[in-house]
C-alpha cells in the first residue's frame, strides 16, 4: 500500500495524456525493456492495442522492440545487444511518435540507448521505472517512478499501472 499511495498520480496522468495525444496525431508508440520488464512492456502492447482501442478511432499504434526475437538475436549478434532497441528505432521512428523504456532499475543499457536517440531526433520520451530511476529518469521527458527498491514490487506495480491506464483510456466516454 506504501509503494501505491508514493506514487505521482500527475506523472501518471501526464503519460496517459502523451499517449492520447500520440494516438490521436496518428503517432507509433515504442515500447520496451528486459526481463520482466519485457513481459511488461509486450502486455502493454496488447492492452492498448486490443483492449482499449476497440472502441476508439483513431486506434493505438503501440509496438514492442523487444518482441521479434529474430531481429534482436540478429542485432545483439552483428552488432551488440546493447543496440538492440535503438537499432529498430533507426528504421521505425518518425516525428510524433512516442518512445517508452521500462527498467525496473532505470539502468538497462539499451533502453538507455534507445531514450537518448529518440530524445536525440527530437521525439517524445517517457520511462517507466523503480528503485532510484537511474539514467532513464534523468534522461526522459516524462517519467513515472515507483518508489521500492524490491525488483517484484516494482515490476506488479508497472503491470497494474498498465492495466489502469488502458481501463481508463477505454473506459471514457469522450473517445
Amino acid at each position: 500500500m506504501e509503494i501505491a499511495a508514493s506514487l505521482d498520480i500527475d506523472s501518471i496522468d501526464a503519460l496517459m495524456e502523451k499517449l492520447d495525444a500520440t494516438r490521436r496525431a496518428g503517432g507509433s508508440i515504442y515500447i520496451m525493456g528486459n526481463g520482466g520488464s519485457a513481459a511488461t512492456a509486450s502486455h502493454f502492447v496488447n492492452d492498448f492495442n486490443k483492449g482499449a482501442s476497440e472502441s476508439m478511432d483513431p486506434r493505438f499504434r503501440f509496438y514492442c522492440l523487444n518482441d521479434n526475437t529474430s531481429t534482436i538475436m540478429a542485432i545483439a549478434n552483428d552488432a551488440s545487444y546493447d543496440d538492440i532497441f535503438e537499432f529498430q528505432l533507426k528504421n521505425y521512428l518518425r516525428d510524433g511518435d512516442l518512445v517508452i523504456g521500462i527498467s525496473g532499475g532505470g539502468n538497462s543499457l539499451n533502453v538507455v540507448k534507445a531514450i537518448a536517440y529518440a530524445k536525440a531526433r527530437a521525439v517524445a520520451t517517457a520511462a517507466i521505472v523503480g528503485f532510484d530511476g537511474g539514467k532513464l529518469a534523468k534522461i526522459a521527458d516524462l517519467v513515472v517512478h515507483v518508489r521500492s527498491n524490491n525488483m517484484q514490487h516494482v515490476e506488479d506495480m508497472h503491470m497494474i499501472l498498465d492495466h489502469l491506464m488502458m481501463s481508463i483510456m477505454r473506459d471514457e466516454k469522450d473517445r
